[in-house]
């Protein structure tokens, strides 16, 4: 999962993984199973139990508990839940229900098959709704482009809550209040930065897994949909000789020798130069939808969060935008998959769903729920542009140790764009040799 990480990280402190049952009344800790014959289900969540999702999902799995008499059982497990999930395959220790990125949730257990079809869920009614199915209220571009990791289930997973890439920026800034719509827009505002003394990107060093969102961007744009899964998956590396890679590159080498990139950025860790950003340093902050979530309180008085959609770079460019969804699975070894498919129903009602942007801060599922005022603008990119997935869905060790560490020489200024090509195409062959 490279390319979501911060908002996949670990809250500080030991992982919870407090059993939790619901009553009418509240939640009690508990490690009690429920009687035989009882109707009940076990969640394992990837937040941790002082999260405000988790303040979400436990309002709604009381209230399920209540309306349908299911008894459940939660445990809060935080980010490594899915680890748990895969050692509990072998004891026969698993969990009904289970939510977490669909990368993570791919890599995990579908290419291993472990997980039930959500399609029929999405023609399930939800209650309150009058009628509406889950598939009616969550669009199936969430759902149509989720890769299959060569299992057999393509709808393995029913997403809750999405987020976005997208360039962030400070309505409120006056060197370039204008959002920028093609790549020469960015590049003029970025001059207007320059000769204000302002830095006009903001960028960690260390940080390769986000860096590497302006070469997929840009590569999208030059080269169509599926030319970073194109480029990394070619075993011969013939697809490094696309001239559209080559532009991609030395439109990267230009940010850079152009002295576009905020200073010290190569020195710098993971989140300083964001920090920066927030703080009027730097105008633009290419990142995923959490970015004004984590940089609120470094945020300069009177910053106006705003974002819009990764510029295009010719009439042809497609307008695709990044998106992450994470939601709820069903083990298919779950001992009460009905029970756990019933809740997944349940819990897409909109006044249930609409808490993960009242209460969490986070964009929901559902388009017509109201995002959070600093998404307000990610919200309009989801709705108006058609979606696709970081690095075209690609992730693991062909990220990690395939491409990233050319990449992030490029990125540092150490390569030039020939240099980058050629050395990258290397990599990529030496890394598919060694695979066999």
């Amino acid at each position: 999962m490279t390319h979501i990480k911060p908002w996949l990280k670990v809250a500080t402190g030991a992982i919870l993984a407090t059993s939790v049952a619901f009553t009418a009344s509240g939640c009690t800790t508990t490690d009690a199973p429920s009687g035989d014959g009882e109707k009940s289900m076990t969640y394992w969540s990837m937040w941790t139990e002082t999260e405000p999702q988790a303040e979400v999902l436990k309002t709604s799995l009381a209230a399920f508990e209540k309306d349908t008499g299911v008894k459940v059982s939660v445990q809060w497990q935080g980010r490594k839940v899915l680890d748990k999930v895969t050692a509990g395959l072998l004891s026969g220790d698993v969990p009904d229900l289970v939510d977490q990125a669909y990368d993570a949730l791919g890599t995990a257990l579908v290419k291993t098959n472990q997980l039930e079809d959500m399609a029929p869920v999405l023609k399930e009614e939800i209650p309150g709704e009058d009628g509406k199915t889950v598939g009616d209220v969550i669009p199936a571009k969430y759902i149509d482009n989720l890769p299959t990791y060569d299992g057999d289930v393509k709808n393995y997973m029913v997403p809750y809550t999405i987020s976005n890439v997208s360039v962030f920026y400070n309505k409120a800034n006056k060197v370039a209040p204008k959002a920028p719509k093609t790549w020469d827009e960015l590049l003029a505002n970025c001059k207007k930065a320059v000769e204000a003394d302002m830095a006009c990107i903001a960028s960690d060093g260390d940080a390769t897994w986000a860096n590497s969102y302006w070469f997929d961007y840009l590569l999208n744009r030059n080269g169509g949909d599926g030319a970073f899964k194109k480029l990394v998956e070619d075993k011969t590396g013939a697809s490094w000789d696309d001239p559209a890679v080559m532009e991609t590159a030395k439109q990267i080498q230009n940010l850079v020798d152009s002295g576009y990139i905020i200073k010290g950025y190569d020195a710098s860790k993971y989140p300083e130069q964001q920090n920066a950003w927030a703080a009027n340093k730097a105008l633009y902050y290419l990142m995923g939808s959490w970015a004004p979530a984590e940089t609120e309180k470094y945020a300069a008085e009177g910053f106006d969060y705003g974002a819009f959609n990764f510029p295009t770079t010719s009439e042809s460019s497609t307008t695709a935008d990044d998106v992450i969804s994470f939601g709820f699975a069903v083990p298919k070894a779950g001992k009460h998959t009905a029970e756990a498919k019933q809740f997944i129903a349940y819990f897409a009602n909109k006044d249930r769903m609409g808490e993960i942007s009242t209460v969490a801060d986070n964009l929901s599922a559902r388009p017509d729920v109201e995002a959070p005022a600093q998404l307000a603008d990610v919200a309009t990119i989801l709705a108006d542009n058609p979606s696709r997935l970081p690095n075209d869905g690609v992730s693991g060790d062909i990220t990690d140790k395939g491409f990233n560490a050319t990449f992030e020489q490029l990125w540092l200024g150490k390569l030039t764009a020939e240099e980058y090509v050629k050395e990258a195409k290397s990599a990529m062959v030496a890394y598919w040799n060694a695979k066999g």
